[in-house]
């Protein structure tokens, strides 16, 4: 499962989070929240992102920025999306919209359809100490389950990344324009989600369908662009029903696809007790870090309102 699992609710996407492989988080990068080290107080996580979009105004192409602050605590996650800047102030929820594609989860003799949108019906956090959660996803009797490690990294005095930088940590600050180059004050943390699933299933969304072909054709045009190792294929859903292939890429990563209602999904393929293998340690590689704490998200939006 991706992090996109909590950005549909608590914008869960390791993919949109970071970015490279392997190595630990260390280094001048690490940060310590209080006495325990971690961001989750009194059983209660708050973190904001900031996503840019093209608003329209006077016929006009603007640029435009949005806020989105969650609050997650055992009673569920509380969302609240705001204009940053924009020709309304709900110019970026206007251009959001409020549809909410499903999300599946499937693997032998289970299948869960729940709305991308976290609710509490469907949704169940447990806190296990100050950096990590674990996740229930449930519908019915049928349910998956991950453990969530956080990783906190210091963005005290980090500024815009140069062109082609191979190390270091890459923010919102990357796209402001050229003639501004602030950094992050004292104080400034980013997050990362690190996934480690109990069980073994594919989980794919509605709206990430490739057409309508069987899943013998989804592999054959696989091999005819890309290099196909360990292929398995299965059969997948409460009776089985479901088409379902996985294989490794010449980069490693597991590539798979599940055959629902006559379409072809991009899908995820998510092992038991497979922490995902992603860089935390901008002395690496360079890393992705979008999640902000408050004082970050209190800079960032300053800087925006006075740069855009």
């Amino acid at each position: 499962m991706q992090i996109n699992k909590l950005y549909i609710g608590l914008t869960f996407a390791s993919a949109l989070v970071l970015t490279g492989c392997g190595g630990d988080s260390d280094g001048q990068y690490v940060a310590s929240n209080g006495d325990d080290g971690g961001p989750i107080v009194n059983s209660e996580l708050s973190y904001t992102e900031f996503d840019p979009f093209t608003d329209i105004s006077n016929n006009q192409y603007k640029d435009g920025w949005g806020k989105l602050a969650y609050r997650l605590s055992n009673s569920g996650l509380m969302q609240t999306i705001s204009t940053i800047v924009g020709s309304s102030p709900t110019a970026y929820q206007d251009s959001v919209g409020d549809v909410s594609e499903l999300e599946f989860y499937a693997s032998q003799n289970l299948f869960i359809a729940v709305p991308e949108d976290f609710d509490s019906q469907f949704y169940n956090i447990s806190f296990v100490d100050s950096d990590t959660f674990k996740l229930n996803i449930r519908s019915g009797n049928a349910s998956v389950n991950s453990t969530y490690d956080i990783v906190t990294l210091n963005l005290e005095g980090v500024g815009k990344q140069p062109f082609n930088a191979k190390t270091g940590i890459d923010t919102e600050l990357s796209s402001f324009p050229s003639s501004v180059n602030p950094v992050f004050p004292s104080g400034s943390q980013c997050y990362i989600f690190l996934e480690t699933p109990n069980q073994n299933f594919y989980t794919f969304s509605e709206d990430e369908d490739e057409g309508s072909m069987t899943i013998d054709e989804w592999i054959a045009n696989e091999k005819t662009y890309n290099t196909v190792t360990n292929l398995v294929k299965e059969n997948i859903g409460i009776d089985n029903e479901l088409p379902a292939a996985r294989y490794t890429d010449e980069d490693g990563e597991i590539v798979a696809a599940v055959r629902y209602n006559g379409l072809i999904y991009d899908a995820f393929y998510n092992q038991s007790g497979v922490q995902e293998n992603f860089n935390t340690n901008p002395d690496i590689e360079e890393v992705y870090c979008s999640l902000y704490n408050d004082v970050a998200a209190n800079f960032l939006e300053k800087q925006i309102k006075a740069n855009y």
